[in-house]
């Protein structure tokens, strides 16, 4: 898919109303209709768009992953492969321990309020993933079920690099994939492909979803995959934080592939500038066909969308690169704001 059409290229994410948060990965909606945002080793509580975020629970470890079950349980995903269960309250829920604990939380669902779908993408908590699932080739990742009484069970495994879950079409499961581009079911099937993004986290949004992506795939990148001898090398000599490969953060350097192509020009940066790092927020629909698009392109600097969240009639979104969550209205609202 270009960038073209519904996916188009804009300054939604740029224009938009932002809250700053230290250190954001995700973010959902709990069974107060309040926003929960994870910061570092800490979940914010922010009760209205504009207000103080309010410490709701803090952790030994990284926060990685958000979901709320119907009744108000919150599950919390933790650097290294735990995951917490806590009430509605914020109190801890006994069990949850896995007999089988996965690798990483990239994600997690509630099937029911006493089993939950953990996505694990099959990377360490210090591995670059940015740089280094591009060029893998290993289908390492999986998602497993994890009971209160800490049974498990494997959902799906032979995945590359999952990031996502979310609820589909009569109570299946949908899982978006980091390099492949795609949104599969929980059988491997296919929904959609071609995504122009390395996919992060998709959510109900309306009748449809929202894909938080991580930044947009780049030609260049496609193009090496064919030239094997070359990646080899690049990978055999080249630390992992400058291979050709998508980043985070909107820093330019010469250090960096391709970053003399974004010489400024009369001192500014143009927004079609080659850029490894990207802002996008994809919405589609219940097909997961793209029907509305919001970017920080290469002159911005909301880029690393890893999650989305509709709430009160607009969209969440979290940015890791300017370390902010912000607040847009969906396609097709006129109330911007």
């Amino acid at each position: 898919m270009p960038l073209e059409g519904a996916l188009g290229p804009n300054s939604r994410l740029d224009d938009a109303d932002a809250l700053a948060i230290a250190k954001p990965d995700a973010v959902c909606v709990n069974g107060d209709g309040h926003l929960l945002a994870s910061s570092g080793l800490e979940v914010l509580l922010i009760r209205r768009w504009g207000e103080t975020p309010e410490r709701w629970a803090g952790f030994d470890a990284p926060v990685s992953a958000l979901a709320v079950s119907e009744g108000g349980q919150v599950a919390v995903g933790l650097a290294g492969g735990r995951v917490v269960v806590r009430g509605p309250s914020g109190e801890v829920s006994p069990g949850w321990t896995p007999s089988s604990p996965p690798r990483a939380v990239a994600d997690c669902l509630f099937l029911s309020e006493d089993e939950i779908a953990v996505v694990d993408h099959g990377y360490g908590p210090q591995d670059p993933i940015l740089s280094l699932a591009p060029w893998d080739t290993a289908a390492r990742g999986q998602v497993i079920a994890i009971s209160r009484t800490g049974e498990t069970r494997v959902v799906a495994a032979g995945l590359h690099c999952p990031m996502g879950i979310a609820r589909g079409a009569n109570g299946s499961l949908v899982l978006s994939e980091l390099e492949t581009a795609r949104v599969i079911d929980s059988s491997g099937k296919v929904l959609q492909s071609g995504y122009p993004a390395y996919l992060g986290r998709l959510r109900k949004a309306g009748a449809g979803y929202a894909i938080a992506c991580l930044s947009r795939r780049d030609p260049l990148i496609e193009f090496l995959k064919t030239e094997r001898e070359f990646v080899t090398r690049m990978k055999a000599n080249i630390d992992p934080r400058h291979w050709i490969s998508p980043r985070a953060n909107p820093e330019f350097s010469y250090e960096f592939p391709i970053e003399l192509g974004a010489t400024r020009l009369f001192g500014e940066i143009k927004p079609w500038a080659p850029s490894f790092s990207y802002g996008l927020v994809i919405e589609t629909d219940a097909d997961m066909t793209p029907v509305g698009s919001a970017h920080s392109r290469a002159n911005g600097f909301r880029h690393a969308i890893s999650d989305v969240a509709a709430w009160n009639g607009g969209l969440i979104a979290v940015s890791r690169a300017s370390e902010e969550i912000l607040k847009f209205s969906p396609t097709g609202n006129a109330n911007e704001r």
